[in-house]
């Protein structure tokens, strides 16, 4: 489905980061999940305040944080069909700002709907997800 729209003013508008901190996409056919390490995703709908709200809410608590390690990616919910929803996230969204945060192509932790008192899950998902190391072989010894 062709996004009608254009997001990214909106996005500008409201967000506490600095776009070029920001992955928008308002065409979900240019987005691979697989691709992200670590990232959160935000689905956003230009037509609903509690999206609105989520994008201030996520992106005011993430602007005092060093983001250099993740992507923060924002994508049009009009540019999904409930199949594409369900094929690359294994559900349906609504609306309300739906977030998820992403380690190596996997959703790890969510938040549907951001209320006040969501700002200690946001940092406490983001600290997890940034803490996270990819697992690594142990090192080689030799014997001698």
């Amino acid at each position: 489905m062709q996004a009608t729209f254009d997001i990214f003013p909106m996005v500008r508008k409201y967000s506490a980061i600095p776009c070029e901190h920001l992955k928008i996409i308002p065409d979900i056919t240019a987005f691979q999940l697989s691709k992200i390490d670590r990232g959160i995703v935000l689905i956003f709908a230009s037509w609903s305040g509690h999206s609105i709200i989520a994008l201030q809410r996520l992106t005011g608590s993430l602007s005092r944080r060093d983001l250099d390690l993740l992507e923060i990616i924002v994508i049009d919910i009009e540019s999904m069909t409930g199949q594409d929803m369900t094929e690359l996230f294994g559900r349906v969204f609504h609306g309300y700002g739906e977030t998820l945060w992403i380690r190596e192509g996997k959703v790890v932790a969510q938040l549907e709907a951001f209320e006040p008192e969501s700002e200690p899950l946001i940092l406490a998902y983001t600290k997890r997800l940034l803490a996270e190391q990819p697992c690594e072989p142990p090192p080689i010894t030799s014997k001698g």
